[in-house]
């Protein structure tokens, strides 16, 4: 008697003998896979650094196409649109660090200078402390034990030298992550078509039978971070200009770095309005405590002025989230990665709120026609 084997149930025994491999021999599964993930970390940083990048690629080969509009220099358009999108997001970073640090710097000048007596006070508690004193009288060189402060000075340079180490090799660590990420990313950007092709015949071979709903769900996921990224990035200029505008006429205190501060703030979903005016609020409060209260309620107001007109108007409704779900989105992905998390889930809740849309109609229209077919 022979037995059929059926290639669908070969497939399911072997992943389910897999599966059991995994749960048995977790530890080193994961030791494994954190391994893979450490050495991939370049190549996904790469990814999403290219994701980010494209979004500026596209408007400058539309802005290129329409203004060299002859056939010899389309070859030119990709290498442009590269270049110029990398420039302008050094450029941002360059005049970030310009406005913020020289500010910074004179802030943290002025708290000090405020705040020298607090120093001074302390000072001198301790030179009057009749307990301190005593303390210094019996300090006496001739009977401390040299041999074991010795031990202490060669353990203690023994774990500076470890931590200096191990800071070098960080940062050279770092520094080697953030080029090879650059490297690649550019080359993902320059080759985005071909690999794009690849993938389809990929899925194609071996997806076959659900390529479309699979594409679906990307486009869907695809649209819903592009939108969130370009309209908070725009929100937060404008809130950022706007702020430094405003503060500009009331004549308060670092305009410039706060402006700075709270268009990076604004790209945090509801916790970042709260931070960049807690920054503002402390910074201008060691100046005025007056100036401080009027860029409270300037803020306040300002921020309303976003969240009811600017906003609206600038992202619109291209998420389609509502605010329940983005305050959802926000603690858990707060609660997850920190703030990184914060930004991250709110278009995955979004695209996850449209799939989900979009399978309860179908099912409701399936069950509709299938009732008046009945």
């Amino acid at each position: 008697m022979k037995i059929q084997i059926n290639r669908r149930h070969l497939s399911l025994a072997v992943a389910v003998f897999i599966l059991y491999l995994a749960i048995s021999y977790w530890p080193s599964v994961a030791k494994l896979l954190s391994r893979v993930f450490s050495a991939a970390m370049p190549l996904l940083i790469g990814c999403v650094l290219a994701y980010i990048v494209n979004l500026l690629l596209k408007q400058y080969e539309h802005l290129f196409a329409r203004i060299f509009k002859m056939a010899r220099a389309r070859k030119f358009q990709r290498a442009f649109g590269i270049v110029a999108s990398y420039v302008t997001i050094v450029l941002i970073i360059v005049l970030v660090i310009h406005l913020v640090i020289p500010e910074l710097i004179r802030c943290i000048r002025l708290l000090v200078a405020n705040h020298s007596h607090v120093v001074n006070h302390f000072v001198a508690y301790f030179q009057q402390n009749s307990q301190f004193k005593d303390l210094w009288r019996n300090f006496d060189p001739r009977h401390l034990n040299w041999s074991k402060y010795g031990k202490y000075l060669t353990s203690g340079f023994g774990g500076t030298f470890k931590t200096v180490m191990s800071t070098a090799s960080s940062i050279v660590s770092g520094v080697t992550t953030a080029v090879i990420a650059i490297f690649f990313s550019i080359y993902l950007l320059v080759y985005k078509e071909k690999l794009a092709g690849q993938a389809m015949k990929l899925l194609d071979a071996y997806l076959g039978k659900v390529k479309m709903p699979l594409m679906h769900v990307l486009k869907t996921f695809d649209r819903c971070y592009s939108s969130y990224i370009v309209g908070q990035c725009k929100d937060a200029a404008i809130l950022g200009f706007a702020c430094f505008v405003g503060m500009t006429i009331l004549c308060l205190p670092y305009a410039a770095m706060i402006g700075a501060v709270t268009c990076f703030t604004a790209l945090i979903p509801i916790i970042g309005a709260i931070l960049g005016a807690s920054v503002g609020v402390v910074l201008i409060f060691a100046v005025s405590p007056v100036k401080a209260l009027i860029f409270l309620v300037f803020i306040i107001v300002l921020q309303q002025f976003d969240n009811r007109i600017t906003y609206p108007l600038v992202v619109g409704s291209s998420l389609g989230l509502p605010s329940v779900w983005v305050f959802a989105a926000v603690i858990t992905g707060g609660g997850f990665s920190g703030i990184l998390g914060m930004m991250l889930t709110v278009p995955l809740f979004a695209a996850v709120y449209q799939l989900v849309g979009e399978n309860i109609r179908h099912r409701q229209t399936k069950q509709k026609r299938e009732r008046q077919n009945d």
